[in-house]
């Protein structure tokens, strides 16, 4: 019995640890060739380095909102920045002329409508919510 209340008390320790799978989606409009892109030019394309997918068009990149679980584990796993340090890295880049904040949706299901209609666009959400309206570019 004590075994067991011992592994109860991990499992809730240890669930907070647990992430969502993030899938990276584009329109299946956008009609370009490649069919996966590396997490290197996810993060150079979500901290506006790049403004162009391999294929040469234009990338613009849709976040969802601040204090969202699947926003957080993207932050970290993908642009490796908290939230504090994502809005500095923003403010300086939008103060300096160098770029816009990039727009924020409020739900996956405003990316997917947004990025199914637009073949610019590219999000992220939980692998949970993938769909046929959009195409998966990065799985983690």
């Amino acid at each position: 019995m004590k075994y067991l209340s011992r592994l109860i008390v991990s499992v809730f320790l240890l669930a907070p640890l647990a992430h969502a799978e993030i899938a990276v989606v584009v329109s299946p409009k956008n009609g370009n060739s490649y069919t996966s892109i590396n997490k290197e030019l996810i993060n150079r394309i979500f901290l506006a380095k790049v403004s162009n997918f391999p294929d040469g068009t234009v990338a613009k990149p849709v976040y969802l909102k601040q204090g969202s679980e699947v926003r957080d584990t993207f932050n970290r796993d993908y642009l490796s920045k908290s939230e504090s340090q994502l809005g500095r890295y923003w403010s300086r880049l939008r103060f300096s002329g160098k770029a816009q904040f990039p727009k924020e949706v409020n739900s996956a299901e405003e990316l997917k409508a947004l990025i199914a209609n637009d073949p610019s666009l590219i999000g992220y959400i939980d692998a949970l919510d993938v769909d046929d309206t959009i195409k998966v570019v990065h799985q983690y």
